[in-house]
């Protein structure tokens, strides 16, 4: 190295700096990134639920008989008959004898329509345990419901879909 020349690079002290400054940034923003990946949980969800809701409505239109969208029972292949905690996921089914259970699926024509699996510990999910829609797409007689997704974390933003009397279904 010749006399006068200037030296260039990092000194040790100039990175521990900057990788100090670089912790405590990552420090900052870890729970508000858990805090997003948690809503962004809730909110994919509930717009599962609300697509299984529309395609519960449209194949009992399709289909001119009765679908339900219900709480799984504990095998997961046929509606619980009893309480309101969604916990264990739901199913979509044709119901032709109004039993509020899943009729016997055939070769041709398979039954549960569709299943969710069980949901996060996060998130509760809980209303009445069956959605009846009747082959108008109707709830008719069984009235209005309501299913609410709650998330277990603070601040946790609850979610609802509304089904109507005339078997609309909205997200307020």
């Amino acid at each position: 190295m010749k006399s006068g020349q200037k030296q260039t690079g990092v000194t040790m002290i100039e990175l521990l700096i900057v990788l100090a400054i670089a912790a405590i940034l990552t420090a900052m923003a870890a729970p508000s990134f858990s805090n997003f990946i948690a809503n962004t949980r809730l909110s994919s969800t509930m717009s599962q639920l609300t697509a299984d809701l529309n395609r519960a409505r449209s194949e009992a239109i399709k289909r001119n008989q009765r679908v339900l969208l219900c709480i799984r029972n504990s095998t997961g292949t046929d509606c619980a008959t009893t309480g309101t905690d969604w916990q264990d996921g739901w199913l979509v089914c044709y119901d032709t004898n109004s039993d509020n259970l899943c009729d016997t699926a055939s070769s041709t024509d398979p039954n549960p329509i569709a299943v969710h699996q069980a949901l996060p510990s996060t998130l509760t999910l809980t209303g009445q345990n069956v959605i009846r829609f009747n082959p108008n797409g109707t709830q008719g007689s069984s009235g209005a419901a309501t299913l609410t997704l709650d998330g277990t974390w603070p601040d946790a933003q609850a979610k609802t879909a509304n089904i109507a009397v005339t078997g609309n279904i909205s997200r307020p």
